[in-house]
């Protein structure tokens, strides 16, 4: 056994973990490899003997079932052209607004991202009908861009979100709760990108035209017909949760079954070759996310054992400052750390150790996690490691990686100034969890 303190071990582990992030390694083989030097460090060979059955009881968690089931839901809507159906559906409906098309994709965004939960699907499905659409009537690219990479964040915000089945994970937080604090602020943040858009397009017509379509009252009901389904399966998962009738894991259960039902009877789009791409993608993304659960867990593992929480709880509580300015400087380091590490990676590894901090200063733990949610949503749209920017890339490989960048600026100083504003007033992501989940 090497002989080494816990503080040693943890800062030599954490230094490991910098060197391989900033060596692009894939963070799961970042995040493992540190966790066991630093085990290995602090307690030897009986620190790697515990790590498999400490791993078996972590992904054993019955609120992680939910995140394939999620990733699975929105798979299954990929493929069903329902991404272009709410496009049309939203650009009906507010045709007569300036920067209608763009406004459309902040509202297809938003509706994806409450029926899957997965941000990289929402940019993927509704970018590859409003980018081109927006572009082709004159929308200056990098404005069409940022109109489909920020709002398709809105799916870590707005229930079902894998963020927040993740928080719930390691911290005990109910999923329903999270799923309820969310909405307030993920439909505030969604109507402020749509003003932002009106207000731009308002003032510089240049970058998005207005548009002359105008559709009757029957045109708008068909339109609506067609994404009815879809639509009921965002009742079909929230009802099942907040009516008590099944858990957020079970409705999860109960809406993957409602989106094959949806891609077979309504798209008829459930061609075995779709079928077949559905289940490997959802394999894919699956494993991808618990392989980072897992090494993150590991590399918690080692900071518990340094007593890293702890530590770091008391030296924020012996400060001589207000809570909210603590708050606010907790705030401003996570997005720091959003522009190098990705979401699920750093969700799991800066919560076990910020929670006891927070709490202590009498902060709602549920209100925190919300509050870190919103982080994440900056950090997927912040360069140079923001998975939604290069989603977008590959979605129109024609413009340039630094008008997509370009395009985005204005939301990030949007969400920002909602973080700040939900920093001051924690009622916005509490009240309706103390209304429908008590």
């Amino acid at each position: 056994m090497i002989d080494v303190d816990p503080g040693t071990g943890a800062l030599i582990s954490v230094a490991a973990l910098a060197i391989l992030i900033f060596v692009r390694a894939p963070l799961f083989l970042a995040l493992g490899f540190a966790g066991v030097l630093g085990l290995y460090l602090i307690r030897g060979d009986t620190g790697l003997q515990t790590l498999p059955l400490s791993l078996t009881a972590q992904l054993a968690n019955f609120t992680l079932v939910a995140v394939p089931l999620y990733i699975l839901i929105g798979e299954t809507l990929s493929v069903t052209g329902l991404g272009r159906d709410l496009f049309k559906t939203c650009y009906t409906w507010l045709s007569r607004l300036p920067g209608s098309l763009g406004v459309a994709s902040v509202g297809s965004c938003a509706t994806f991202g409450a029926m899957s939960g997965v941000s990289l699907s929402g940019v993927a499905v509704v970018g590859r009908m409003a980018v081109p659409a927006m572009t082709e009537r004159g929308y200056k690219p990098s404005f069409a861009t940022g109109a489909v990479v920020a709002p398709g964040a809105l799916a870590m915000l707005i229930p079902p979100s894998l963020m927040f089945i993740l928080y719930s994970a390691v911290t005990g937080v109910s999923v329903a709760a999270l799923f309820a604090g969310g909405i307030v602020p993920g439909l505030l943040l969604a109507l402020l990108m749509a003003g932002y858009i009106i207000t731009v397009a308002t003032l510089r017509p240049e970058n998005a035209p207005r548009s002359d379509d105008r559709f009757s009252w029957d045109e708008k009901v068909r339109s609506l017909v067609r994404v009815i389904p879809a639509l009921l399966l965002i009742v079909c998962i929230l009802g099942a949760i907040y009516t008590g009738f099944a858990t957020p894991t079970e409705a999860a259960a109960v809406g993957a079954l409602a989106a094959f039902v949806i891609a077979a009877v309504v798209y008829r789009a459930l061609s075995w070759a779709n079928l077949r791409r559905i289940l490997v993608s959802t394999v894919q993304v699956s494993c991808a996310v618990l392989a980072i659960v897992a090494a993150a867990f590991v590399f918690t593992k080692v900071l518990v054992l340094a007593r890293v929480p702890t530590t770091v709880a008391e030296f924020v509580g012996g400060l001589d400052l207000h809570p909210f300015l603590i708050m606010v400087a907790i705030m401003l380091v996570l997005i720091a750390l959003g522009c190098l590490v990705d979401a699920a990676s750093l969700l799991l590894v800066v919560t076990p150790v910020l929670v006891p901090v927070v709490e202590p200063l009498g902060f709602d733990p549920l209100w925190f996690g919300v509050l870190l949610v919103m982080n994440l949503e900056l950090a997927v749209i912040t360069p140079p490691v923001g998975l939604n920017l290069f989603a977008m890339k590959s979605v129109a490989p024609e413009i340039p990686l630094s008008q997509i960048i370009r395009g985005v600026i204005p939301y990030i100083v949007l969400e920002f100034a909602l973080l700040m504003v939900m920093v001051a007033v924690p009622e916005i992501a509490t009240w309706l969890p103390s209304v429908l989940v008590g």
